[in-house]
């Protein structure tokens, strides 16, 4: 019959251990905060493509995607967005929608936050 109980309280104490690991250490891990220099496109580049911060009125990540509204369509260039490494573009009147990848969000918000 002891043995029956060690092996319980091993198994309990296991259990714990377990649950402290997960829900304590795991779980509460911060992300890592990307900074510019993670990001593989080149933002000036990305902005000099779009007519300059000028041209820029806002900008919206949703996903993968940003889309830029702009000021004036015929200063945006196209194939510079390309070799950049967009992999999807679309352009409209007064916006132009780019599929950047799972970077975009935070170009968006670093494009944004610009002074």
């Amino acid at each position: 019959m002891t043995d029956y109980m060690i092996y319980i309280v091993i198994a309990i104490a296991v259990a714990f251990a377990l649950w402290f690991l997960f829900a304590k250490v795991l779980k509460n891990k911060k992300p890592k905060e990307i900074t510019r220099k993670d990001i593989p496109i080149d933002i000036e580049a990305l902005v000099n493509a779009l007519g300059g911060f000028n041209n820029i009125k806002e900008s919206i990540a949703n996903g993968s995607k940003i889309t830029f509204f702009v000021e004036n369509d015929d200063v945006i260039k196209v194939n510079t967005l390309k070799q950049l490494g967009a992999s999807g573009i679309i352009q409209s009147t007064g916006k132009i929608t780019v599929i950047l990848g799972k970077f975009s969000e935070e170009i968006c918000r670093i494009i944004n936050n610009y002074e």
